[in-house]
């Protein structure tokens, strides 16, 4: 079912649109966020750029006795962007999470909403 504000309502001004809730696009929304079944979603993305390969790390002695710090820079510099990667990853679920608890709270408004009106 689909819900749409009055235009009386406040937050439906004239001007403005009035505000439609598909709970079955709220979900879908986050469902695009995090399917990896086609490997096209942002997820997917951050967790194949976030899995460096191994040769990205340059060690301790890749760049001499004199070059020792900035190797020690660069491999923490990779390990921060790895780290980072891996929560916008882990952020984006949440997002899917919070999109169906969206939708379910679309849908408790509703019932409860139905049950307002009979009382009336």
């Amino acid at each position: 079912m689909v819900m749409a504000l009055p235009s009386g309502t406040p937050g439906a001004g004239a001007d403005e649109p009035a505000r439609i809730y598909d709970r079955a696009a709220i979900k879908r929304l986050g469902d695009e966020l995090v399917d990896d079944t086609t490997g096209t979603s942002p997820v997917s993305h951050l967790e194949e750029a976030g899995g460096f390969p191994p040769n990205m790390r340059l060690g301790w002695g890749a760049l001499g006795v004199m070059g020792f710090p900035l190797a020690l820079e660069h491999d923490k510099i990779v390990a921060y962007a790895e780290l980072k990667l891996g929560d916008m990853a882990q952020s984006l679920h949440g997002h899917r999470d919070e999109l169906y608890t969206a939708s379910a709270n679309v849908d408790t408004a509703e019932v409860e909403n139905i049950e307002n009106v009979r009382r009336i």
